[in-house]
């Protein structure tokens, strides 16, 4: 099935209540538009390669998504709109299934989940 991998990365001051607000928000306006949401993750605090408005760590989320490109371009154009996003980007996957199935073999082996120490 084809699809969407997107990744968000959030301010790392939020809490984890306004993250899942957050995400909730934008996957309910993907949802609206018609889109389904296949699976989403959250990687965790990580260090930026570069400084980003001002901010040297960010938290990453990773959502799938369906094929949906109107409820896409409503999704993203709200990113553009949220101050606590800080980045994002989406990518056309061929088979969401085989991506998904990718990052669990990644997540099991330990190399996506490594946390960043508090600094």
């Amino acid at each position: 099935m084809k699809g969407y991998e997107s990744v968000i990365i959030v301010d790392p001051n939020l809490t984890e209540e306004d993250q899942k607000t957050l995400l909730a928000k934008m996957t309910g306006l993907f949802t609206t538009n018609g889109g389904t949401v296949v699976t989403q993750a959250t990687w965790g605090r990580r260090k930026l390669a570069y400084p980003v408005k001002k901010r040297d760590y960010g938290i990453y989320h990773l959502i799938y998504l369906d094929n949906t490109p109107a409820a896409l371009k409503a999704m993203e154009t709200q990113f553009r709109y949220e101050d606590n996003i800080i980045k994002w980007q989406t990518v056309a996957v061929e088979d969401v299934q085989a991506e998904i199935d990718k990052f669990e073999k990644l997540k099991t082996s330990g190399s996506v989940y490594p946390q960043v120490s508090e600094r």
